[in-house]
């Protein structure tokens, strides 16, 4: 991509990442000559399109800070846009939009003025898309400017049908993971492809004939998943109903057997061919996916017994995320089992740092270790795991009194529980408290050496608490344990960002 060397707002020099290093604007080479005006920015407000929650910026944010979270979410579209499935398309063009408005001082400010003075009732009591802030009519069962699903919301009784099940719409897995199926794409279309969205080597188009594997489906949709229970602002019905369509995604995509069948149906929607029972087709289909899913289905107590050593094995063989679906599903089969419901509990503590795993898994862990202990089978240091779950609910909701308060009692029970620390570290580093920072950083580090989360804390701590050769120490830890010739003076200029 060819950047322009002066900014096209205050005309200083750009920066080498293309960024104004003066006013903080983008060189207008990241929008592909889209060029806006009054107009525009005038029908984007009437509109009611909320441009920082589509950036997932604060509304104060420096323009710099708008600058880079732009890059980041346009990294996640490949540089030639045009091969992208019709609702990935949608979000990229609204995504450009949104980028040339806020990083360009005079856009920006003539955005903020339509939205605060002119048309304030657009900001408030309105159904608004999860995706790109756009507000919903109440017809409306998909965003029309991004394409996203009506957020779920509480509907009062209707007068069911008259006959026959309820219609469904054709639905692109494949886009909703971020996907492009290029082998089908190839025999369907003969669009020329150079490169895979979903891997980062370039490859001859004639080479391109494998759908994604089940590896690069599996990190996908955990990482949106993962992305889904983090993002802030959404109900838990939205968050549920949200992971349990990127789960049947997934699970579609992953199994031969099953995309095979959903490859058909894909081609022809896309195609324009919707009669012939496509439709009803994919609707069996989807039903199947998701009566598999199903914890209510019913299992014999061979298949349950099976799924309980299955997800033992794995646990055991360092693989506790792909444990978590046996395990899930012995638990609903088993609910008398209090080793189910412990190893359950034991398989999301695992699956990724705690600090990470968002509300819904932290009320499953909650959940299961409470189950195990009250069948008599506790954990062991089942309450301060307890603790730990309680404090780190506490903080996503908001709440820091009362999750210290939790992570303290973690902590206490149980000083060996380095994630306990290192949450407290991140709460003390929120408050501005970088003594206590750096003290919960070195307990955990007493406990793991290798825990690079919390060399990453404690560099970070001593940077704010101008204790510079500590950071400096610190920083060289991180080093060491990433390779890969990472300098030092990098990870500090990362951590002071």
């Amino acid at each position: 991509m060819t950047l322009d060397r002066a900014c096209p707002s205050c005309g200083a020099t750009l920066g080498d990442d293309g960024i104004c290093v003066s006013c903080g604007s983008l060189s207008r080479g990241f929008f592909r000559g889209l060029d806006l005006g009054a107009p525009q920015v005038a029908a984007a407000v009437a509109r009611g399109l909320d441009f920082y929650r589509l950036l997932n910026v604060d509304q104060q944010a420096e323009a710099l800070a708008i600058a880079r979270q732009y890059r980041r979410l346009r990294a996640l579209f490949p540089d030639d846009p045009s091969s992208l499935a019709p609702e990935p398309r949608r979000k990229f063009e609204l995504l450009q939009v949104a980028g040339r408005v806020l990083t360009d001082p005079a856009l920006r400010a003539l955005y903020d003025q339509l939205r605060t003075s002119a048309n304030p009732h657009i900001q408030k009591d309105v159904m608004r898309c999860s995706a790109c802030g756009a507000p919903l009519r109440s017809e409306e069962a998909r965003c029309l400017y991004c394409g996203s699903p009506r957020p779920a919301q509480p509907a009062p009784p209707v007068v069911p049908p008259l006959a026959g099940p309820p219609a469904v719409e054709p639905i692109d897995f494949y886009a909703m993971l971020g996907l492009t199926p290029m082998h089908l794409m190839k025999r369907d279309t003969g669009m020329p492809r150079t490169r895979m969205p979903y891997s980062s080597e370039e490859t001859a188009a004639a080479e391109i004939v494998r759908p994604p594997t089940p590896e690069e489906v599996d990190a996908a949709s955990y990482a949106l998943q993962q992305a889904t229970l983090l993002r802030p602002g959404l109900s838990p019905a939205e968050r549920e109903a949200r992971v349990r369509d990127l789960e049947v995604a997934r699970r579609m995509l992953r199994n031969e057997r099953l995309r095979s069948r959903y490859d058909g149906f894909w081609q022809a929607f896309h195609q324009g061919r919707f009669d012939h029972g496509h439709l009803e087709g994919l609707r069996a289909l989807i039903e199947e996916v998701r009566a598999e899913d199903d914890p209510t289905a019913t299992l014999s107590p061979d298949q349950a017994e099976a799924l309980l050593q299955q997800g033992r094995g794995l646990i055991a063989a360092g693989l506790p995320r792909e444990a978590l679906e046996p395990l899930r599903r012995a638990c609903a089969a088993l609910p008398g089992r209090a080793e189910a419901h412990a190893l359950y509990a034991s398989a999301i503590l695992a699956s990724a740092d705690p600090l990470d795993l968002g509300a819904h898994a932290l009320r499953q862990a909650l959940t299961a270790i409470e189950t195990a202990a009250r069948l008599g089978n506790p954990l062991p240091e089942s309450a301060a795991l307890l603790a730990l779950c309680r404090g780190l609910l506490a903080r996503d909701a908001g709440d820091m009194r009362q999750a210290e308060s939790e992570l303290s009692a973690a902590a206490q029970q149980n000083p060996s529980l380095a994630a306990a620390w290192r949450a407290l570290a991140a709460l003390a580093i929120g408050r501005g408290a970088h003594g206590d920072a750096i003290e919960h950083c070195q307990r955990a580090l007493k406990i793991d050496p290798r825990d690079e989360r919390a060399w990453l804390m404690l560099a970070g701590a001593c940077l704010r608490d101008r204790r510079y050769a500590e950071a400096r120490a610190a920083a060289e830890q991180v080093a060491g344990l990433r390779g890969g010739g990472i300098s030092v003076d990098a990870i500090l200029a990362d951590i002071g960002n």
